[in-house]
C-alpha cells in the first residue's frame, strides 16, 4: 500500500484532529496509507524542544511517505503556508512524488490582488504596501518554485481538493 503524507494548514484549525482524521479516511477509502503532521510521536517537552521534535518527526514522517499531497490554497495571506512549502520541498529534494491542490487557479498576482491592498507603479507592476512589485506573472497561481517542485517531482497543481488529487492517483494506479 503506497503511503503519503498530507501537508497543509489544517493543523492550525480548531477541529484540527477531527478533519485530519476523516483526510485520513478518505486516502484509506482510496487504498492509501496517510500520514499526518499529528501522527509523529511528540512528548511533553519546553516549547522549543517540542517545536524541533515536530520538525523532526514531520520530516521523519516525509521520509517514510511516497507521495506527499500539498493543500497549496493561500494561508494568513495570498500565499502557500511556509510550513506547507517547506515540506513541498523538502519531498521533492527526496525525490518523492508531490501534487499540490487549490481551489482558485487565478495567477499569483491576481491571487495576491484579491488579499491585499496594492497601487500601480511607474514599473507597470501593481506594488504592496511593504514596497514589494508583483512581477512574478508567469501564469502560476502558486510560486514557482513550489509549483515546479510539483510538476518535475511526476505531480501536479490539482484545481480541486485532496479528494480530487485522490482520484487521479487511484487513476493512474
Amino acid at each position: 500500500m503506497q503511503t503519503i503524507y498530507l501537508a497543509g494548514p489544517e493543523v492550525f484549525l480548531p477541529n484540527a484532529l477531527e478533519v485530519l482524521a476523516n483526510s485520513k479516511k478518505l486516502c484509506e477509502s482510496f487504498g492509501f496509507r496517510a500520514f499526518t503532521p499529528f501522527d509523529g510521536e511528540i512528548t511533553e517537552k519546553l516549547q522549543l524542544a517540542k517545536a524541533k521534535q515536530i520538525f523532526e518527526e514531520n520530516v521523519s514522517l516525509i521520509n517514510q511517505s511516497d507521495i506527499v499531497i500539498a493543500n497549496c490554497n493561500p494561508f494568513r495571506g495570498a500565499c502557500v503556508d511556509d510550513g506547507t512549502a517547506f515540506e513541498i520541498g523538502y519531498a521533492y529534494s527526496k525525490k518523492k512524488c508531490v501534487f499540490g491542490y487549490v481551489s482558485d487557479k487565478r495567477t499569483l498576482p491576481e491571487i495576491v490582488k484579491s488579499k491585499i491592498q496594492t497601487k500601480p507603479h511607474p514599473s507597470g507592476y501593481a506594488i504592496d504596501n511593504d514596497g514589494f512589485l508583483l512581477n512574478e506573472d508567469f501564469g502560476n497561481s502558486i510560486n514557482l518554485m513550489l509549483e515546479f517542485s510539483i510538476l518535475n517531482s511526476g505531480g501536479n497543481l490539482v484545481l480541486g481538493d485532496l479528494e480530487s488529487v485522490l482520484q487521479i492517483l487511484k487513476n493512474r494506479s
